[in-house]
C-alpha cells in the first residue's frame, strides 16, 4: 500500500488507524465465518452418526429378534439357551455395538402386583390373611421381607407398602385396608403430589413415589421387579435366587431363608420343564412341609428386554426394547431411549461370530 506523502501528519495518522480497523474488521468476519464453517461441519457429522447410530440400534434389535426365534422350543426357555449367551461387542466402522437380551419373566410384575382380588379392600377380617392376597401379591409380601440384614421389614409393614401401592394405581379414592393411601394423603406432603391413578404402573421408576417407599429399599427391590402391561408368570429357569425365597404354600407370607433356597437350587437338576416339574422338586417336601405354591410359577418367557448399544465416533447411543413372544411370534411392544451406557471400547479387538461369547469380567 502507497501511503500519500503531501499529507499533513496527523491525516496520515489518522489513515493507518482506518486501515487497521479494516484489517481487524475483515480478519473477524474471516474468524467467524471459519468457526460457523466448522460448526456447521460439526453439527452435520453429528446428525450423519447419530443417523447412523439409530440404525445400528434398529439393526441390533433385528438381531436379538432372530435369536430368539431360533429357539424352537416353547415350553422351556433357560440360561443355558444361546438368546441367554452374552454377546461380546461388534466392532463396526468407527466404533461398537453390543446387544444384551434379558428374560423380562424372570422378575416381578408390579401390574399384576397392584391386580386385587375381591377381598383385598375388606376391613373385616385380619389384615394378614392369606385368603386376602393374590399369588402375585405374596410373592412381592414375601420379597420385601427378604432382606433382613440390608432393610428389615416385619410382616405388617409389607402389608401397608402393598396397600399404598395398590392405592396409588386404582382408579377410585377409597383407601384400601387399614395403611393405604390416597389424594389426601400426598396432598398433606411438602412438595405435595397427587397419585396418578391409572390403573396401572407406567414405569419402575414410579413405585418411589408411593407412600413408604424409600431409596434404599427401591435400591434392593430394583433387579427383581418390572413393568408389564400384561400378566406374566415367573420363570423358574432364569430368575435370580432371591426371588426363589418368594415361594412358599399358598397360607404362608414368610420368605424363605438362605438355607431352604440352598436345598431347593441342590435338588433343582438343570432346569425345569414337562418332564421336571417345579413342584416336583423332593426338597419342596422338607423346606415348606407341604405342596409348594407354584401357580407362578413358569418354565417358558413371553416377555424379553433388550438392551442395544453403540458408540460410533463421539456419539454414544442406547436402546431398550421390550419384546413379547405368542405362539412362537416376536413383536416389539415398546421403545426407549436409556442413558446408562457404558461400553469398555478395549473389549471390542477383532470381529467374532455370531453367538461366540466371552468370559465375564
Amino acid at each position: 500500500m502507497i501511503w500519500p506523502t503531501n499529507l499533513p501528519r496527523r491525516q496520515r495518522g489518522s489513515v493507518l488507524i482506518l486501515a487497521i480497523l479494516v484489517v481487524a474488521m475483515v480478519t473477524g468476519f474471516a474468524i467467524k465465518a471459519s468457526r460457523d464453517y466448522q460448526l456447521s461441519m460439526a453439527r452435520a457429522e453429528a446428525r450423519w452418526h447419530g443417523a447412523q447410530a439409530r440404525a445400528y440400534l434398529s439393526g441390533a434389535e433385528s438381531l436379538a429378534i432372530y435369536f430368539l426365534e431360533l429357539d424352537e422350543e416353547l415350553t422351556v426357555d433357560s440360561l443355558l439357551e444361546p438368546w441367554a449367551q452374552e454377546l461380546p461387542p461388534f466392532p463396526i466402522e468407527g466404533g461398537v455395538i453390543l446387544a444384551q437380551i434379558e428374560d423380562a419373566s424372570a422378575k416381578i410384575n408390579l401390574n399384576d402386583v397392584v391386580t386385587v382380588t375381591e377381598n383385598f379392600k375388606k376391613t373385616d377380617g385380619a389384615p394378614n390373611d392369606p385368603e386376602r392376597f393374590s399369588t402375585p401379591q405374596k410373592h412381592f409380601l414375601r420379597l420385601l421381607q427378604s432382606f433382613p440384614e440390608q432393610y428389615p421389614i416385619t410382616e405388617e409393614q409389607a402389608i401397608s407398602l402393598l396397600e399404598a401401592m395398590v392405592d396409588w394405581t386404582d382408579t377410585d379414592n377409597d383407601i384400601s385396608g387399614y395403611n393405604g393411601a390416597e389424594r389426601d394423603y400426598y396432598q398433606s406432603l411438602d412438595p405435595m403430589y397427587l397419585p396418578p391413578n391409572a390403573g396401572a404402573f407406567t414405569s419402575v421408576e414410579e413405585l418411589r413415589m408411593v407412600k413408604s417407599m424409600t431409596g434404599e429399599l427401591m435400591a434392593l427391590l430394583r433387579p427383581f421387579i418390572t413393568v408389564l402391561q400384561s400378566e406374566s408368570k415367573l420363570n423358574v429357569n432364569t430368575i435370580h435366587p432371591q426371588l426363589l425365597r418368594t415361594f412358599n404354600t399358598k397360607d404362608s407370607l414368610t420368605p424363605l431363608t438362605l438355607e431352604q433356597v440352598g436345598q431347593v437350587m441342590q435338588e433343582a437338576g438343570i432346569e425345569y420343564g414337562p418332564e421336571n416339574l417345579f413342584a416336583d422338586n423332593p426338597a419342596w417336601d422338607s423346606v415348606v412341609g407341604d405342596k409348594v405354591d407354584d401357580s407362578y410359577a413358569a418354565t417358558a418367557s413371553n416377555f424379553f428386554r433388550v438392551t442395544t448399544r453403540v458408540q460410533l465416533g463421539d456419539q454414544r447411543r442406547s436402546m431398550q426394547s421390550l419384546l413379547q413372544r405368542e405362539e412362537g411370534k416376536i413383536t416389539v411392544t415398546a421403545r426407549r431411549d436409556v442413558y446408562d451406557y457404558i461400553l469398555d471400547l478395549e473389549r471390542a479387538a477383532t470381529p467374532t461370530t455370531i453367538g461366540q461369547t466371552t468370559d465375564n469380567e
